[in-house]
């Protein structure tokens, strides 16, 4: 029998996100099946390392800075391309690598590197949309990744149309294979959290009809949009006692001030909750009535998947990549882009219609155990790896 693979997965950072946790997830079972694996973190940070490390060695590539930046793969500096090559080659060269996986657009900076000096194939798993593309990746170092590698995952169709349609070539060799989360897990979570003492730990009402969102504070993930959802349904004036709920905002910084400025001066500081980051994120979406993704722009978010699992309808918007691809009006309801009283309408319909509600919280539940299973994801990788 063949021996399985070594494998050098490359992630630009080990911080609590989808793309990293969805690395975590499949690296232990790589490990769990017999693979071997090794892990270069371009920046060796985030609440995920020791994780990462449980799991095998870590290596940081070496660098001037380790400032953090928007653009990774212009700040993530290595000290030159000759001592970065040299590097790879005193680190991996005696290690048999059979092939490099590089997770996100974001190891763009150091992927290729990787290949020239180890001469083996480059799979690349691409977790973005173009407004992503463009902010994590120069468009010399992102046209050089696609085109060096051997094989590119995308997460979700709509990654790899948008793929496509900027570069028909890469057709051929992008395959889509959706993103998962470790269903067992969160199944587990969902069975056994308890609604009402995790309301009580957040400060959440007991009362009130919940809807929530889960991401990092961000533009793209339209923190903007959900408050405005907020007021929205304020001013509709509806019988319907409705609170909100943003998980994941930490209390610093311009953008937390900017957000906080809208909540004053809207009026709306006692219809949302604000919680920063927290493991916990999944016991606190188990006691929401809907999930919202107020997303522009979302390939697949392993929360919504999470919130599907926990039979939580999903509110979105069409044309923001993964949500509309996964909810097609049968896990949740959609709205038209970032129209936020459509949106507000559509949370109204399901907060006055339980019975709509819990079949559609079902129907996403169904559709994860189907479809967008771990083990079906999973095993899908694995044949589209052994090819390599």
């Amino acid at each position: 029998m063949a021996s399985k693979p070594n494998i050098l997965f490359v992630s630009h950072d080990a911080n609590r996100a989808g793309a990293q946790l969805f690395l975590l997830n499949i690296m232990k079972d790589f490990k769990a099946a017999g693979y071997g694996v090794q892990l270069l973190c371009l920046l060796k940070w985030g609440p995920l390392l020791s994780d990462f490390e449980s799991v095998c060695e870590v290596k940081e590539s070496p660098k001037k800075s380790k400032k953090k930046s928007k653009l990774l793969s212009k700040i993530i500096k290595i000290d030159s391309k000759k001592g970065f090559s040299s590097f790879i080659k005193e680190t991996y060269g005696s290690r048999k690598i059979d092939f490099i996986y590089a997770n996100t657009i974001a190891t763009a900076c150091s992927a290729t590197q990787i290949k020239d000096v180890l001469q083996v194939p480059l799979i690349s798993h691409i977790h973005e949309l173009q407004f992503s593309l463009d902010l994590y990746a120069g468009k010399s170092e992102k046209e050089n990744l696609l085109k060096s590698s051997d094989g590119i995952i995308a997460c979700s169709q709509a990654v790899k149309d948008n793929l496509v349609e900027g570069d028909s070539t890469l057709a051929s060799k992008t395959t889509v294979i959706h993103s998962f989360v470790d269903n067992e897990s969160v199944l587990e979570l969902f069975k056994n959290s308890v609604p009402k003492a995790i309301k009580e730990e957040f400060n959440l009402p007991q009362d009130a009809f919940l809807a929530g969102a889960c991401g990092n504070a961000e533009w793209r993930k339209g923190l903007d949009v959900f408050i405005n959802l907020v007021n929205a349904i304020k001013q509709n004036n509806s019988n319907q006692k409705i609170h909100f709920v943003w998980i994941g905002l930490k209390p610093e910084g311009k953008y937390y001030e900017q957000i906080m400025y809208d909540v004053r001066k809207m009026n709306i500081a006692d219809y949302v909750t604000f919680i920063s980051p927290t493991p916990k994120a999944v016991e606190i979406i188990n006691a929401l009535d809907v999930f919202v993704v107020s997303s522009r722009e979302d390939p697949f978010p392993l929360v919504m998947l999470e919130a599907a699992l926990c039979q939580k309808p999903i509110l979105g918007f069409k044309n923001t990549g993964g949500c509309s691809e996964f909810v097609k009006d049968e896990a949740g309801i959609l709205a038209e882009y970032l129209d936020v009283n459509g949106m507000a309408k559509n949370l109204l319909y399901l907060a006055n219609n339980k019975e709509i509600r819990e079949a559609k919280g079902k129907s996403g539940h169904n559709s994860i155990l189907t479809n967008y299973s771990f083990e079906h994801s999973v095993e899908k990788l694995k044949q589209y790896l052994d090819k390599f």
